[in-house]
């Protein structure tokens, strides 16, 4: 292990594939469930928020390791040292969950554009976004999207943390509420569904592909993983703290008056008679930097993973990989143009299929990292293996919510 004294300037250097995974995670339906929990039950949600980032982060530190102590992703070591078919099936998987949250994302972050233009329709928002985020992909430069994510995680920050702090919180009941441990309500399904929302199967593929490229010239990799580690803690909790705002926001002004919040969106204009149109602008901005950012990274993922899974040429501009990206662009606004919204029962299929392959992410991830053949000395050792366990029952958790959620749901449409 490396005894180097790194500096500020090392760690500021390292930031990035923690600010995408971020990014990546605070979308249009984290923006709803917080606002959500908020509405209904206060400041109680702050400490299973908290629990749910801890949770993804130890969820994503095997990717480390195998990305950066082997220069390879999670994908390849599935392909490679388990089974090609697996790595087809989480492909699968992943692609249709993209397709589905892709149309919610791109609804999320038109509905927040249409706060300033509401003459512009969800379509067309939609179509430009795609168009540009398409475009940055095919730039293959990852800088370029290291960057970007960093600008929308410093957007929803500020707007989020400011609409909070514009709302007047009560610091004690927010301390004392927030960090009792007790579940919201009593429902207990109801906090899985935020924990939930924090934790999904992509995470881990994805942020090894980032990583790898991150570190791709890296002769340090003892270095690199301790650098990695300060990148995506720091960004876990930056998560906290605008998953929180919202939470805050939502519990000091929504909650006292009993009403319900349907969307991300409505949160928007629900704030604006409250707390005047400057909150309504912050907020619908912080929900458009939430969007945004998960669109580019549903699309940007599988420049990486398609071709990985199906051991294929992964030059982004080859046939197999442009026709995957313009699915991933195309399906969602062919969706939203014949709906006019995101789909519901879609999304529920999404749902059940992230359900079923969360565990297996992360029993893969296990296997993985006690194959001393791949991980030499990066293999788990006794603490990681009791981590890794944990993580692992509380996906189970996730996945079996999930599916009973599902189920109910596809009960009610009989």
């Amino acid at each position: 292990m490396t005894n180097e004294k790194l500096s500020l300037k090392d760690y500021a250097k390292a930031l990035g594939p923690g600010a995408i995974m971020s990014a990546a995670i605070i979308g249009p339906g984290t923006v709803t469930t917080a606002s959500q929990q908020g509405a209904l039950y206060g400041y109680t949600s702050l400490w299973v928020i908290l629990a749910a980032c801890l949770i993804a982060y130890f969820f994503q530190e095997p990717a480390m390791r195998i990305a950066i102590g082997c220069k390879e992703t999670v994908m390849v070591g599935v392909r490679e040292h388990l089974s090609s078919g697996v790595a087809k099936f989480l492909w699968i998987v992943i692609f249709v969950g993209s397709i589905a949250f892709q149309a919610g994302n791109l609804t999320g972050a038109a509905m927040a554009l249409e706060f300033f233009i509401p003459s512009i329709s969800t379509l067309t928002w939609s179509v430009i976004m795609s168009a540009l985020a398409f475009i940055v992909v095919m730039m293959n430069r990852y800088k370029l999207i290291e960057n970007i994510n960093q600008v929308l995680v410093i957007l929803m920050v500020l707007a989020f943390v400011l609409t909070a702090v514009t709302s007047g919180p009560d610091i004690g009941d927010m301390v004392t509420e927030g960090f009792s441990f007790h579940i919201p309500g009593g429902n207990a399904v109801l906090a899985v569904s935020l924990l939930a929302t924090t934790v999904t199967p992509n995470l881990v593929l994805g942020y090894s592909s980032f990583l790898r490229q991150k570190y791709a010239d890296s002769p340090n990799p003892n270095r690199d993983i301790k650098l990695a580690k300060a990148d995506l803690g720091l960004n876990m909790f930056v998560t906290f703290l605008i998953t929180g705002s919202i939470v805050v926001c939502s519990a000091t002004v929504i909650h006292p008056t009993g009403k319900e919040i349907t969307s991300a969106a409505d949160m928007a204009a629900q704030l604006v008679p409250l707390l005047g149109r400057f909150a309504g602008i912050l907020f619908s901005l912080g929900l458009f930097a939430a969007a945004i950012s998960s669109v580019l990274y549903q699309i940007s993922i599988h420049q990486s993973l398609f071709p990985t899974a199906f051991k294929m040429d992964e030059d982004p501009r080859a046939k197999h990989n442009v026709i995957i990206l313009l699915a991933v662009v195309l399906i969602p606004l062919v969706i939203i143009a014949l709906s006019g919204s995101s789909p519901v029962q879609l999304i529920i299929t999404a749902q059940a299929l992230n359900g079923i392959a969360l565990p297996m992410v992360c029993i893969i991830c296990w296997i993985l990292c006690n194959k001393k053949k791949l991980l030499g000395d990066y293999a788990n050792n006794l603490r990681q293996n009791v981590v890794m366990g944990i993580v692992t029952a509380f996906t189970t958790i996730f996945a079996l919510n999930a599916l009973i959620s599902v189920a109910k749901n596809i009960i009610s449409m009989f």
